[in-house]
């Protein structure tokens, strides 16, 4: 039989109060979250799990993530993350994505980053409300749960600035059309 995991999706986010929450910095802050579901983008998960928060669903290009939660995981697949496809293993259930035309059982919800992939996730699966959590995207700094190798928060670079920029640009457009 074969498993609808978008309907999995869809029952757990539609009219949900939705927390996404991002690896930036101020993730620190979070020690528990009160709405319905709760979406982790990538390597915020590892900080959730170390304070015992588990998320419903994980956004991950596998890049940050070393906790595997018994969650919903949407995978999205790109050539800079084969290295970590072996991690879909210790994943029970996932969706995978990518950014390009999808093909059999890839889908396609948009976003450049984990973060705004996150949110994009929780509007097409109409969230009521959507509360943001450890999304830094004007900070000078990356967070350490942004990479499993980083001990400390980073300086910000260049190319993860740009990054941000996007994927901020990305959130605040669909904000403007719910006005």
């Amino acid at each position: 039989m074969k498993v609808d995991l978008e309907k999995d999706l869809m029952d757990m986010l539609d009219g949900a109060n939705v927390a996404v929450v991002g690896a930036g910095p101020s993730i620190v802050k979070v020690k528990e979250l009160n709405e319905d579901v709760i979406i982790a983008a990538d390597g915020a998960t590892n900080y959730l799990v170390e304070n015992f928060i588990v998320p419903d669903v994980v956004v991950t290009d596998l890049d940050g993530i070393t906790s595997y939660p018994r969650s919903l995981y949407v995978v999205h697949a790109h050539g800079d993350n084969i290295q970590h496809h072996w991690k879909t293993d210790l994943m029970g259930r996932f969706i995978v994505t990518a950014q390009v035309s999808p093909f059999g059982g890839v889908k396609l919800y948009g976003g450049f980053t984990d973060g705004d992939r996150a949110y994009l996730i929780a509007k097409i699966f109409n969230a009521r409300k959507i509360k943001l959590y450890g999304m830094d995207f004007d900070s000078d700094y990356i967070g350490r749960y942004s990479k499993p190798h980083y001990k400390a928060d980073v300086p910000m670079t260049y190319v993860k600035r740009k990054k941000l920029n996007l994927a901020k640009e990305i959130i605040h457009t669909l904000n403007r059309k719910d006005l």
